[in-house]
């Protein structure tokens, strides 16, 4: 099949499926998916200043565009099924020579959480629209990765670490080499008193690699607002001493062991449950147990509905795409080797974007170069 002509279908099963088409852009401003996106799409984007000098780039992903798109024309709604079909652009290794144009078709489900039947209601739609997808396409032998961000989130907030370093860990889950890095300076004993002091401002103020450099300017631009006769060293002196948070070699090493334990969990979504129980058994762990009713609930939920024996949960899953904060999945050929479907929840993202109501949503997206490959 042509990616011409699936595309066509692709669109057309949607529509046949009660979902609103829409029409995207192939430009936007760079900055929402530098933010958003996480490392994986920030290195492959194709980005230009325009006329005017603002940066702007070729839309490397959909579900952003589909959310302002959103936002835009219907903010005073709180639900909507929408879907697109289209190219987005990256490169390959960063590199703009070896440019790609993938062709994607994908859906976005905007709710409000209070509206449903179930917590879980969401997840289970979509991974069924996931599914039956593929079956139009009669692909029926697939499997099912998934991973649960707020799994993990969870389960850094109880460890005996101290709060800023719960936040570095959760914040840069997305950033596979610099999490890996934190981790090895946390088994160190590494304490913020000895990281760097651009990399201290940029945590704790928010800021980017290229902002910090312009911390001093914008000390000295309200020098006049209430910092008195310190100097602009002083006020980066005390800035540090309250980042401090010390961590100790023994301390550390115990709580990195952990994590990477936790994350080392990978099994049958029907074993799962069973398998973080023996863990938080096997650890003498004292915590945890509303998240194991709830892995049980989502098994349940899964296994009411769909096939249960295709899914795969892996606590280490999900570093890639940064604006998902929930439920993350990848659908696979037979062979687990052509990536069909990438899909996962964003409540936070539409109120990022700018949207006035508290919003959540979940969608995937096709990669069908991968598709026809098959078909």
């Amino acid at each position: 099949m042509s990616l011409q002509e699936l595309n066509i279908r692709l669109k057309d099963y949607f529509i046949e499926l009660g979902f609103q088409y829409v029409e995207l852009p192939l430009v936007h401003d760079s900055d929402i998916f530098y933010e958003t996106s996480g490392e994986e799409i920030r290195s492959q984007m194709y980005s230009f200043i325009d006329g005017s000098g603002k940066e702007k780039c070729l839309r490397p992903d959909m579900t952003i565009p589909t959310c302002q798109s959103f936002i835009k024309s219907n903010d005073k709604k709180n639900e909507a099924n929408l879907c697109y079909t289209g190219p987005v652009f990256r490169s390959i290794n960063g590199i703009n020579d070896a440019s790609i144009e993938l062709n994607q078709s994908g859906v976005e489900i905007i709710f409000t959480e209070k509206k449903l039947k179930t917590i879980y209601e969401k997840d289970i739609y979509t991974l069924k629209t996931a599914v039956k997808i593929l079956e139009k396409l009669n692909i029926n032998e697939y499997q099912i990765k998934i991973g649960s961000l707020n799994l993990f989130n969870s389960f850094i907030s109880y460890l005996d670490l101290p709060i800023r370093w719960k936040q570095r860990i959760v914040r840069h889950f997305f950033r596979r080499a610099y999490f890996d890095s934190l981790l090895n300076r946390l088994g160190q004993g590494v304490g913020y008193d000895e990281l760097k002091k651009d990399e201290i401002i940029n945590e704790r103020l928010g800021l980017d690699a290229n902002s910090s450099a312009n911390l001093v300017d914008l000390i000295n631009s309200n020098s006049n607002s209430g910092s008195g006769s310190r100097t602009v060293e002083e006020i980066v002196s005390r800035f540090q001493e309250k980042s401090e948070n010390i961590v100790s070699e023994s301390n550390g090493k115990q709580m990195v062991n952990l994590i990477k334990s936790f994350l080392g969990l990978n099994a049958s979504l029907d074993t799962f449950p069973n398998i973080l129980r023996e863990f938080v058994s096997d650890q003498k762990l004292d915590f945890f147990k509303k998240e194991i009713d709830g892995m049980e609930e989502f098994k349940n939920a899964v296994s009411s509905e769909m096939d249960i024996s295709k899914f795969n949960f892996n606590n280490d899953f999900g570093h890639s795409i940064e604006f998902y904060d929930g439920v993350m999945f990848e659908i696979y050929d037979q062979s687990g080797n052509l990536k069909l479907i990438t899909g996962g929840r964003y409540d936070k993202l539409l109120n990022i974007l700018g949207s006035r109501n508290k919003l959540s949503a979940i969608g995937f997206a096709t990669n069908n170069n991968n598709l026809s490959k098959i078909l």
